[in-house]
């Protein structure tokens, strides 16, 4: 007997619950990737030239805020800040920490700084700050004022549906490089 299971883009919605079960059933998993394997650079430890560089999002300040400052430190870098909003239970966000942590996406993504939040610890901090979504992952292009002025989710079926997100960043680190 053989199964199959189809993985979708995940909807926070779903949210999960405290035993880390969620409604989605095969498409969300309790298992969770500490933030140190999904992170390919910290904030403490600046990433080098040539890497994409990861930023965990702290939970001391307002999104609204906190985006502001990491836009500014990233635009005095020569980099583009972008939102990235995923899960722990979510596949695709699985998928693409993974991608980010084995280097793969380094040179494609050189110039671009991913500001990570989480959809179910920091979903009304970020509504707060204009960053709406209904699945994840998710990605937002902050403006000056620090509130979107573009966003795509993932919407497609199965682990690979944060592919969908790399012609966004392509666009916005081309045009965010070329100022």
């Amino acid at each position: 007997m053989s199964w199959a299971f189809v993985l979708a883009a995940c909807n926070p919605s779903t949210a999960t619950t405290k035993s880390g079960i969620t409604s989605d059933g095969p498409t969300a998993t309790a298992s969770t990737m500490t933030s140190s394997a999904a992170t390919a650079v910290t904030a403490e430890a600046p990433a080098a030239r040539g890497r994409i560089e990861v930023v965990e999002a702290t939970a001391d300040t307002d999104a609204l805020s906190l985006v502001r400052t990491k836009r500014l430190e990233a635009k005095a870098d020569g980099r583009v800040l972008v939102v990235y909003v995923g899960a722990t239970w979510c596949a695709p966000c699985k998928r693409f920490k993974a991608e980010l942590a084995s280097g793969r996406l380094d040179e494609r993504f050189s110039k671009v700084t991913l500001l990570a939040f989480d959809a179910d610890k920091d979903g009304d901090r970020l509504g707060a700050a204009g960053y709406t979504y209904q699945f994840v992952p998710f990605v937002g292009l902050p403006g000056a004022d620090g509130r979107p002025a573009d966003t795509v989710q993932a919407t497609g079926k199965g682990g690979e549906a944060w592919r969908e997100l790399l012609g966004k960043l392509d666009a916005w680190q081309s045009a965010g490089t070329s100022r």
